[in-house]
């Protein structure tokens, strides 16, 4: 039942009137009426007790109730909320932000107040708009432009994050943006990236063990191991900077790197191996370094500019050792060895280590699962579709079991040749399928020892044709065993013809 009374003291200066009753499940409620008419608390009581009972009998759906209750609140709020719930799931500072950043855009050029305001075809236009509009932090007009489609996959996979997750706490009935798809990437790509050589690879470690720059907060031996160590294991820039002496266990076979789970993309614990050369440089160079620190703490944010500023370093080394030859030396003025962009366009950043790492453990001979496995990917197709370079070596690899054709045309026309003129027979060998009705004949021989002059008449006929091709070969048999003047055995038979009658 519910009652009506007032309270005393400061709080309650004006004299309003207090509601208390049970709601729907069995919870003794109170509320201020905000009023100081008895009669208007009491028919406020009155609504509030025949709600309860409503809710009770389910005359009023309390999901529904709720449903209503979430869309009248105001979409700041919900954001609000959302982004408290990511950063209680231990997400990166970084991808919190993105994500928030991302959801504000949308919700501004869709004018959304409530959650009810974001719809399918709003959402797209606010994309298209954001795309349209181009990086309004460049100066430049020209170079403004536009968004990528990868961007603006981007801003829909964070706009559907909250949405999917207003459907999961039970904030609306449905997923208002589960009919959405993605861009295409494949067809507005801006950032592509390339493989560098062994050669490359190979110039840029000479040179950067020996040089040490300010700009980079690294000397040179930290830069070249760092890099070895992309190359090596795979291992992006955020888990190499995570390194400590302790994260490397050199004295297992084989040696291993350890990722810690809270800086590992997947959040879990990774191990990756290390070759044994690899190993041994490693040990040389932790001799010296103070245990419980990271290794690479000092490297800067920006890893591109200081593989693109190491690059240049070593590509100008490169052309000077051709300073005597001038004609060498515009050779490779005009070549694309070591530099950051190359003719297509693709460009070699600090991510192009784990590309080169991916693709080589496929070139080599490992196939697409366990590149998978190296990676440390979820599934294999974000490896050969992420990897392109992983997917054209296990490709290639699959086209050694194509036949020579024109090596088999080769033989071909010789052999027809040589039967045309007539000096097959005279001049070659007894044929493989010759060999192999003799062979057949022979085991033939050792199972049924009872009729030995058959197989020995078989064995002779094979032998005193040396010249028999292949095609010839089942013939003879054949005129052999009539010779004996008994049935074909079905062992004598030729496997890989198709007989109608069956043998006895």
């Amino acid at each position: 039942m519910a009652t009506v009374f007032k309270r005393g003291g400061k709080s309650n200066r004006r004299g309003y009137w207090y509601i208390s009753w049970w709601d729907a499940d069995g919870y003794r409620r109170t509320k201020c009426s905000r009023t100081t008419d008895k009669a208007t608390a009491d028919r406020m009581a009155a609504k509030f007790e025949a709600d309860a009972a409503a809710r009770r009998s389910g005359v009023i759906d309390a999901t529904l109730e709720r449903f209503g209750i979430e869309a009248r609140r105001p979409i700041p709020k919900h954001v609000a909320e959302y982004k408290a719930h990511l950063e209680a799931r231990q997400n990166t500072t970084r991808h919190v932000t993105l994500t928030i950043a991302h959801i504000d855009a949308i919700i501004r050029q869709c004018e959304a107040q409530t959650i009810r305001g974001l719809t399918g075809a709003g959402v797209m236009k606010a994309i298209d708009t954001i795309r349209r509009a181009g990086n309004r932090k460049v100066k430049d007009e020209a170079r403004r432009g536009t968004m990528s489609l990868r961007t603006c996959n981007a801003y829909l996979r964070s706009i559907k994050s909250f949405t999917r997750w207003l459907w999961i706490e039970k904030r609306c009935p449905d997923d208002l943006l589960v009919g959405l798809r993605g861009f295409n990437e494949e067809t507005d790509r801006r950032h592509l990236r390339r493989e560098l050589t062994a050669d490359e690879i190979g110039c840029l470690l000479a040179v950067v063990e020996h040089f040490t720059t300010a700009m980079h907060n690294l000397p040179g031996p930290d830069r070249a191991m760092l890099y070895r160590l992309a190359l090596g294991t795979g291992l992006r820039a955020s888990e190499l900077r995570s390194l400590t002496p302790e994260s490397f266990n050199l004295d297992t076979e084989p040696a291993t790197v350890s990722v810690a789970a809270a800086y590992s993309k997947r959040r879990r614990e990774d191990s990756q191996p290390l070759r044994a050369d690899l190993a041994r440089l490693v040990r040389n160079w932790l001799a010296d370094k103070p245990h419980g620190e990271r290794l690479f703490v000092a490297m800067p944010d920006n890893t591109a500019r200081m593989l693109r500023n190491d690059l240049e370093a070593a590509r100008a080394t490169w052309i000077n050792e051709a300073k005597e030859n001038a004609a060498e030396r515009e050779r490779r003025e005009k070549s694309d060895f070591l530099r950051y962009r190359n003719a297509a366009g693709e460009v070699a950043d600090f991510h192009c280590f784990r590309h080169a790492y991916v693709s080589a453990i496929v070139a080599g001979g490992a196939s697409v699962k366990v590149a998978q496995e190296l990676a440390r990917h979820s599934t294999s197709r974000l490896t050969v579709d992420r990897y392109a370079h992983a997917r054209l070596h296990d490709l290639h690899g699959a086209l050694d079991a194509l036949p020579d054709y024109d090596r088999r045309q080769e033989v071909s026309s010789e052999a027809g040749e040589l039967r045309a003129t007539g000096t097959d027979d005279a001049t070659a060998s007894p044929s493989e399928g010759a060999q192999r009705w003799a062979q057949r004949a022979q085991r033939g021989l050792s199972r049924n020892d009872a009729k030995p002059s058959e197989d020995s008449a078989i064995t002779l006929a094979l032998n005193e044709t040396p010249g028999a091709s292949q095609v010839e070969a089942p013939g003879e048999l054949m005129r052999a065993s009539a010779n004996t003047g008994d049935k074909r055995r079905r062992s004598e038979s030729n496997r890989r013809w198709r007989i109608c009658n069956p043998l006895p």
